[in-house]
């Protein structure tokens, strides 16, 4: 899936290091099995590679049935690990989640504030 650096797949000692976290990473995956529940009552922001071939957009925007709430999905250039070459992922990411912040209130204090 393209998410292992050349760097470890080169390294019998990173290879002898990592190898039990990917594995059991795919375990997780083989072994998962959805079971239907109520929505969540919170926003869901789903992001995505175009060129992913495990995870497509239709996959992707499934994740609207999981809440009640808002929903953004999100697709970027790259494939499953388009994190690794999309530029403005991180920009775009923190502009997300600031917009779920509610606005500060006149008089409040930011936690720098209260302890600096």
């Amino acid at each position: 899936m393209n998410g292992t650096p050349k760097e470890v797949l080169d390294s019998d000692e990173l290879k002898e290091f990592f190898l039990p976290t990917i594995r059991a990473d795919f375990e997780v995956v083989d072994t998962y099995f959805y079971e239907p529940e109520s929505p969540l009552d919170c926003p869901i922001h789903a992001y995505g590679g175009l060129l992913d071939l495990a995870v497509p957009a239709d996959s992707l925007k499934a994740w609207k049935q999981q809440t009640s709430g808002a929903f953004k999905a999100r697709m970027f250039p790259g494939d499953h690990f388009f994190i690794h070459t999309a530029t403005d992922f991180v920009r775009i990411l923190r502009q997300d989640v600031f917009d779920l912040v509610p606005p500060r209130r006149e008089g409040s204090r930011t936690a720098q504030q209260v302890t600096g």
